[in-house]
């Protein structure tokens, strides 16, 4: 999820890169936090499910914290961002891992996939979330991009994967599980320009 902030970064780079003085990939890195909003955190505990960090992600107080690299496309309009981690939801005998999380940002829109797997079985790459991209859900320097409140929305297959694994869903599809927050560096190495 740390990739909701990059697209951001379009609004610092676009004159740059049509004026051709950014050409490559610019590298990133950075951490995000999902929380679980407050219907899902309840309907999760009703459910009696817990939600487990898979390293080097972390969990307290209900988030999901996890760090992430990748690269910004040329353009500066999306990317796609593997992150590092994952988690694990546990409850009335089952498991569901969420693991392989990438981000995919475009300008007004992205998904994050993940492999998803109940029980120890073979994993299924799903879309998992929905969530919007856009200015004002943003803040940026020429170096640095931040994201808050971010609504991650969950899809049909995510909704089937948590039924199927624990007899209902957190949430119905299209409304809001998590809230996300991001953090992340355009950072400088050598042949790789810097934003001006």
């Amino acid at each position: 999820m740390v990739a909701l902030s990059f697209a951001a970064a379009a609004v610092v780079g676009l004159g740059a890169v049509e004026a051709g003085a950014i050409s490559l990939d610019l590298p990133v890195r950075g951490t995000g936090k999902q929380c679980l909003v407050p219907d899902a955190a309840q309907n999760l505990a009703a459910q009696q499910v817990t939600m487990e960090p898979l390293a080097p992600a972390t969990v307290a107080g209900g988030c999901l914290s996890y760090p992430g690299s990748g690269t910004l496309s040329p353009n500066l309009t999306g990317g796609d961002m593997p992150i590092q981690g994952g988690v694990r939801f546990t409850g009335a005998g089952h498991t569901l891992d969420l693991t392989n999380l990438v981000i995919h940002t475009r300008l007004g829109e992205g998904y994050d996939s993940a492999d998803v797997s109940q029980d120890g079985a073979p994993a299924t790459n799903i879309h998992l979330f929905h969530f919007p991209v856009a200015a004002n859900l943003v803040s940026f320097t020429p170096t640095t991009v931040d994201t808050r409140n971010i609504p991650l929305s969950l899809t049909a297959p995510a909704v089937a994967a948590f039924t199927n694994a624990f007899g209902a869903s957190p949430v119905a599809a299209g409304d809001t599980m998590f809230t996300f927050d991001g953090h992340a560096e355009i950072t400088n190495t050598p042949g790789v320009p810097t934003l001006p």
